[in-house]
């Protein structure tokens, strides 16, 4: 039963405050904040509040505790909701409950256990029961604010106005029959990587009704490039893993699995695992890198190099690991072509090398995802020549699926003519490399339907915006690193009703009254003991491939890679665009638990800066702007504020 405070006095001096909700609501500018419903700048201040004390007032958290209107509403999903004319069985009023889910992240996912009481999502955590996982990141943890975003995208969009959902679905339909004509002629899809075995099914539908419709992916931040190069070493398409607590040795090539790497949450629990300094076989780390990161404070050995040289010190290292440990082959004398001018001495390399070699069997090299292509080559041969492959580096087969092209490819569609567009999440318009000139492309398509949980750029230029449903109100499936499913459990309903990605290529399959349980029913099959238990540990049993045998690996395709590179050669700057450890690649710019987190590094809150050295500071003559003679730090040198 709701409690009302007794009414007292106001004191006559000192600050007023308020003691219950409707005493709060009698403020003006509070009832004029209720009865608006999200609009754009609802978020704003008011006249006279500092952000501060506005953040304190209005943040998510208020909304958390039920003061937002569309929290209060937070209903569980119609699938699984049961009359409390009937109470549900374990159901207990006040005591909170647990779900598994899992939290879909570029072509893998990080499995989770979602606290929830009365039917609002409130904790999330990692799922101890799926075999190698068990933590977060950050970001998992921040996600749950997101489903609190007043700033989300809670309506439909045709030309920039409303639209019903049931014209969205009529113009869905009107796709389906249009492809099902001229087999997909003009069809073109642009959607981040997943891993979900639904999307995957359903793309494969798509590509056998509609031959002729093209499939492109983007990521603004991609990770693929380690697939793609342990691809030539097992001669398929493939995808890499670590599991860092075996070893015993590590080198990183410009990599920060601490960090900002892909399954840094699994990393930092392998690498923490086998870093116990009771442990007499304690790892030992080396570090080559361009930035201060969180893998280079922890390294035992941290080399300082441009980033356009980390190749070289690479091959310069390889060099002497396949020089001390006797091999012979084609690949030496590529290694040394590329190690010429490498900017380390023989001391550090040979010694780094001596030691990786001590530990044949529990050493590993890793390279990061910045760094091109040859990098990742060189680190995976070396893994080869170290043993690491089927001990600490396991491959298994593919389960993204292959798509026809990137951005780049869809840009060339687009320049032909296209007639219609179908962009799934991601915000291309916004950062998609700018010499593509994407925003100018995206206008010769006829009809661009875009699905997101943001209206942005991306919705500005498209015909039909579609609203994105969060993952915690949407059924869907996903696989881990390692290829183990997981499910995409929602705890609510979609509070705006948002769509997903697979309802949406559903429609365009002609599918009339799509629903995403039902989809993902449909691919894990119809046994309902192994479907309840999908759902209740958070993982399907024996669903985890077996890695790849290291034995079918060849060395031949990575030697004549590497004989036919160039080293690039440095310019007077390099700049090194790193994903950011609060917003990722701008996905999270609006979540403000991350926003309010310092940088670990910089310790920099609220800002996206370009750092440079003092040096390049006084050269470049805006050192002054950012210390005063003093030497109290003052402003950053340059301040770059996306999106703006």
């Amino acid at each position: 039963m709701k409690t009302v405070p007794p009414p007292c006095p106001e004191p006559e001096v000192g600050p007023k405050y308020w003691r219950s909700l409707d005493q709060l609501a009698d403020k003006p500018e509070f009832r004029q904040w209720m009865e608006r419903e999200f609009p754009a700048g609802a978020s704003l201040a008011p006249e006279g509040e500092t952000r501060r004390d506005w953040i304190k007032l209005m943040s998510a958290s208020f909304m958390l505790a039920g003061v937002g209107g569309f929290a209060a509403g937070c209903r569980r999903p119609e699938e699984v909701l049961t009359p409390f004319a009937k109470q549900p069985e374990g159901y207990v009023h006040g005591k909170a409950q647990h779900f598994a889910t899992a939290l879909p992240m570029r072509g893998s996912a990080v499995p989770l256990v979602a606290k929830s009481h009365d039917g609002r999502p409130v904790k999330l955590e990692g799922n101890p029961l799926v075999p190698g996982c068990g933590g977060t990141d950050g970001f998992a943890q921040a996600s749950l604010l997101n489903v609190y975003d007043p700033d989300r995208s809670y309506r439909h969009l045709k030309g920039g106005g409303d639209a019903k959902v049931e014209a969205v679905r009529d113009a869905l339909a009107e796709v389906a029959k249009k492809a099902s004509a001229n087999g997909g002629e003009g069809l073109v899809f642009l959607a981040e990587r997943s891993s979900s075995p639904t999307r995957a099914r359903l793309q494969g539908e798509i590509a056998k009704k509609y031959p002729k419709a093209r499939w492109h992916v983007h990521e603004a931040v991609d990770f693929a490039i380690a697939n793609e190069a342990a691809g030539l070493f097992y001669g398929a398409d493939v995808q890499v893993f670590h599991d860092l607590s075996k070893a015993r040795r590590i080198l990183s090539l410009d990599c920060d699995f601490l960090g900002a790497e892909a399954e840094a949450y699994r990393l930092i629990r392998g690498y923490a695992r086998g870093r116990k300094p009771s442990k007499k076989t304690m790892s030992r780390l080396y570090s080559v890198e361009s930035l201060m990161t969180l893998t280079g404070g922890n390294a035992d050995h941290r080399l300082r190099v441009r980033p356009t040289d980390v190749v070289r010190v690479a091959a310069r290292i390889g060099v002497a690991v396949l020089s001390q440990s006797g091999a012979t082959g084609e690949l030496l004398p590529a290694l040394q072509k590329l190690a010429a001018g490498a900017p380390v001495t023989d001391a550090w390399a040979d010694e780094c090398a001596k030691d990786l070699l001590s530990a044949k069997g529990a050493a590993v090299v890793m390279a990061g995802y910045a760094q091109p292509l040859a990098v990742h080559v060189i680190a995976q041969a070396l893994n080869s020549v170290l043993g690491a492959h089927g001990s600490i580096v396991h491959a298994i087969a593919a389960t993204v699926p292959k798509a026809d092209g990137g951005i780049a490819d869809c840009v060339a569609d687009l320049s032909k003519g296209v007639e219609t567009l179908v962009i799934l999440n991601g915000n291309p318009v916004y950062d998609a490399p700018a010499d593509l000139a994407f925003g100018e492309a995206i206008k010769k398509a006829k009809t661009v339907i875009r699905l997101g949980q943001q209206e942005d750029e991306t919705s500005a230029a498209s015909t039909w915006h579609l609203a994105g449903a969060h993952f915690l109100e949407s059924w869907g499936d996903a696989r881990t690193a390692d290829g183990t499913l997981v499910p995409v459990q929602p705890l609510i309903e979609p509070l705006f009703g948002g769509l997903t990605d697979l309802e949406v290529l559903a429609r365009i399959l002609g599918i009339e009254k799509p629903l995403p349980l039902d989809l993902v029913r449909a691919t894990f099959g119809q046994d309902e003991a192994a479907w309840r238990g999908f759902l209740h540990d958070g993982f399907a049993k024996d669903s985890t491939p077996k890695p790849l045998e290291a034995s079918i690996i060849q060395l031949g395709k990575a030697t004549a890679y590497l004989a036919g590179y160039s080293a690039p050669v440095g310019s007077d700057f390099d700049v090194v665009l790193q994903r950011d450890l609060s917003v990722d690649d701008g996905r999270f710019n609006n979540n403000g638990w991350l926003q309010e987190i310092p940088d670990p590094i910089t310790k920099v809150t609220w800002e996206n800066v370009i750092l440079v050295s003092p040096a390049t500071a006084r050269d470049l003559g805006v050192s002054e702007a950012a210390h005063a003679k003093d030497g109290q730090y003052r402003q950053p040198l340059i301040t770059v504020t996306i999106g703006q």
